[in-house]
């Protein structure tokens, strides 16, 4: 490393392949070297001892985001971990492709020169921030002051200083100006920005993730134990308290603790320090600390304990800990805080009479761990006392995910409550990766293993769902038979309905809703049917890619003045459309539950499980809906109709995961030659369609018994077994409605059936979405042929 900054003169314009564009510089890049695989800048203060250096996780100069920090003890060593912890956070966002960064000034925080030494900082660097490091406040920074130094040294035109990021990720939103709106944008005025409460808000979705896979009776009664409360510590206990999880109910900060097992008022503790109700006022206290919000009152009682005099942190923090007791400990505050010692007054006393099932990890910091102990020596000893704790970058990745979404266009301004729901989808999307490949049971070292390999696989991946897909959004089924289709739909499917019955809405909690449109005389069959809509988080951005790779699409107004981009169906897979998601999603309030459903129907139908497509290229579909899309795909396999010479196999199937949902899967299906059942289905209708959507019920007899009774027409003279799950199911015939329409038995009973079956074919054992179901083929000739009508 150079013992001194050097500069090397780049000229006026830098031009790199990892910038979209050439930069006119303001100022120059500063020399670098490659230490430990990594870029290095190494910066010494002219007018201070102070020294600082910014660390990208690459040995060659690219796009990098992280942020700057400020203290007394910063070390490269400190700064280059970090970095390497933030390549793992972004590989948790939307944006896994970009690497991360940090920047690291050693110099104390109540120094009045701090302030002048972060400004000479940026300055020094700016050149850097303009061509590949896009930052924002960390410890002991602020955002918006990062953000004026900016704009005055960077390269002319910056607005924030994320400005490098943008550019590398092929910003398109609003306009650039609108990202540091957004970021302050309020949630549902809770006093907090987007930007602050985001970190908490996805820590408290983390661990509601935990809770539901561990120990699910322990929502709301989980009581959760603090280490600082800043804008982490507050903002998590806010969203843990929003989410229902339990009660905080121990809190520590630098000056001491607070502890009361009937749960604190942590909303009344940031009201009374905000307002300087508490002992804001009081000489020397930090006004953010936990002690600013308490009264003198509670300062004097028992349940506060000042900080033992001449005490280390790792001392606090192991006394608070002795002396805290609950079922979640969530560090928010500091580094390197898990030692052995600290992790031995967890295990002995914090957890000491909690199950072993309940206990739990959440970190709201960076690098918890102590550095002097290998991580999985540290992991090893979590695992001996059965607690849980998913890498910090994973729980701490709400900031993150939204400085990615917000500097690729997947943020809007305006949209808060959808982009903080965004950012938890990313955090939650790769948790349930993990799961799904390991199951709950393992080891923490299993675990963090497991995420590490996740991370290099989404790295080498680049980005998915280009087009920022967000939900399965709308059905709308094309039939000439209005008045039948809407009949079944409303009784069949326990769909409600709005007043004048043009819009129908699913009966799962995130089902799409459905329109029902008429079939002129002159419709072919290849517009019959089903076609699907997607919400996407911008519109504009998506457009953006869809022209910018030369697919085929047409923009069409809908009813609401909104536009719907339509795309080709031979280069999807099946009829898709595109619109803008909301800024917040609706209730559904408008919508009447039928009295006309069917008896077997009626409070037991549940969502829907999923959806099957029909098409002449199944694995390119695969790629684009992978790719541009955002599905995972979850399994592949062939069978075998009866068409395929000498037994082989007639049919590829791929099974898809749609973004951001663990529930409802797509089946891509591909007859593999020109007598199979699946192409003979696909060219009666004209090319490639949406063969059947499934409903999951309760009770797949009694339904097929009453819809027998009733009239409707089935493939078949039974239920069968899906060919997907294992588990009891039947179709109505095609006539019913100009799509064919699955009920599949998700009650009890027939899970039980499946179960049983799997057990009988051990082989044919591989659910398709989260472990439910099992997978079976031998009726998969019967099924098929039942359903080419």
């Amino acid at each position: 490393m150079s013992p001194s900054a050097q500069y090397t003169s780049v000229g006026t314009e830098i031009a790199s392949e990892h910038i979209s564009a050439p930069i006119k510089m303001k100022s120059h890049v500063p020399a670098y070297d490659i230490i430990d695989g990594c870029c290095v800048w190494h910066w010494r203060d002219k007018e201070s001892a102070a020294e600082g250096w910014i660390v990208i996780d690459s040995p060659v100069p690219t796009a990098a985001g992280g942020g700057l920090f400020l203290h007394a003890n910063a070390t490269f060593e400190e700064v280059r971990d970090v970095a390497r912890s933030m390549s793992s956070k972004l590989a948790v966002s939307s944006q896994p492709q970009v690497v991360g960064a940090k920047g690291g000034i050693r110099f104390p925080s109540g120094d009045p020169q701090a302030p002048l030494v972060l400004e000479r900082f940026i300055h020094d660097n700016a050149g850097v921030l303009s061509v590949y490091w896009g930052t924002g406040g960390d410890l002991n920074t602020d955002h918006a002051v990062i953000d004026k130094h900016a704009r005055a040294y960077c390269t002319p035109g910056t607005s924030t200083a994320l400005d490098a990021l943008y550019r590398a990720l092929g910003y398109t939103g609003q306009s650039f100006a609108d990202i540091p709106v957004l970021l302050e944008e309020s949630i549902d005025n809770n006093g907090w920005s987007l930007s602050e409460y985001c970190v908490g808000y996805v820590m408290a979705v983390t661990l509601k993730e935990l809770l539901s896979r561990a120990e699910p009776s322990l929502m709301g009664r989980a009581r959760l134990v603090l280490q600082g409360f800043g804008c982490v510590g507050a903002t998590f206990a806010l969203a843990a308290e929003q989410l229902g999880i339990g009660r905080v109910v121990a809190i520590s900060s630098q000056y001491g603790f607070y502890i009361d097992n009937d749960g604190i008022d942590c909303v009344a503790i940031e009201h009374a320090r905000r307002s300087g109700a508490g002992t804001h006022s009081t000489p020397g206290l930090d006004p953010r600390s936990l002690e600013a919000g308490l009264s003198q009152v509670q300062l004097s009682s028992a349940r506060y304990m000042p900080r033992k005099a001449d005490s280390s942190d790792e001392e606090h923090l192991a006394n608070f800990l002795t002396a805290a007791e609950g079922e979640a400990f969530v560090p928010c505050a500091g580094r390197y805080v898990l030692t052995p010692k600290t992790i031995s007054a967890l295990i002995n006393h914090t957890f000491a009479k909690i199950s072993v099932s309940s206990r739990f990890i959440v970190a709201g910091a960076n690098n918890v761990f102590s550095p002097t102990e290998s991580r999985e020596k540290a992991l090893l000893g979590l695992d001996s006392a059965s607690i849980r704790m998913l890498p910090e970058w994973i729980s701490n990745s709400g900031t993150s995910n939204l400085f990615m979404r917000a500097c690729s266009g997947l943020a809007l301004r305006g949209y808060s409550a959808s982009n903080l729901e965004a950012c938890a989808n990313d955090t939650k999307f790769f948790i349930n990766a993990v799961f799904a490949k390991i199951g709950f049971s393992g080891t923490n070292v299993a675990l963090w293993d497991a995420c590490h390999d996740l991370v290099v696989a989404r790295r080498a991946a680049g980005a998915v769902n280009r087009l920022g897909v967000k939900r399965m959004s709308h059905l709308t089924l094309t039939t000439p038979n209005v008045a039948r289709a809407g009949e079944t739909i409303e009784r069949v499917y326990n769909a409600r309905f709005n007043e004048d019955k043009t819009l129908y809405q699913l009966p799962g909690a995130d089902d799409p809703t459905l329109s029902i449109i008429r079939a002129t005389a002159g419709t072919g069959p290849d517009d019959i049917g089903l076609s699907m809509r997607f919400s996407v988080y911008n519109l504009a951005r998506a457009r953006a890619i869809l022209e910018a790779d030369g697919a085929v699409f047409h923009e069409v107004k809908l009813e609401d003045g909104s536009n719907e981009l339509v795309l080709k169906r031979e280069e999807t897979g099946y009829p898709i459309s595109l619109s803008q998601a909301p800024a917040r999603e609706s209730s559904n309030s408008a919508f009447s539950n039928s009295t006309e459903a069917l008896k077997s129907v009626a409070g037991l139908a549940y969502q829907l499980d999923h959806y099957a497509a029909i098409m002449p290229d199944a694995t390119k579909m695969k790629s684009f809906h992978e790719h541009m899309m955002g599905f995972t795909h979850l399994r592949t396999f062939t069978v075998n109709a009866g068409s395929g010479i000498d037994g082989e196999d007639d049919g590829l199937m791929h099974v898809m995961g749609l973004p951001f949902d663990t529930k409802r899967v797509l089946i891509l299906t591909e007859g593999l030659n020109q007598d199979a059942i699946f192409t003979k289905l696909m060219n009666k209708h004209c090319g490639p369609y949406i063969h059947h959507i499934a409903l999951e019920i309760e009770d797949v007899d009694a339904v097929f018994a009453e819809v027998r009774e009733q009239g409707w027409q089935t493939t078949a003279d039974a239920p069968s077994t899906d060919l997907a799950t294992g588990l009891r199911q039947f179709f109505l015939k095609e006539d019913e409605t100009g799509c064919i329409l699955e009920l599949i038995g998700r009650g009890e009973k027939d899970e039980r059936l499946a179960a049983a079956k799997a057990v009988d074919d051990a082989a044919g054992a591989g659910g398709y979405a989260t472990g439910q179901g099992e997978f079976r083929t031998d009726n998969i000739v019967a099924l098929a042929r039942s359903l080419d009508d």
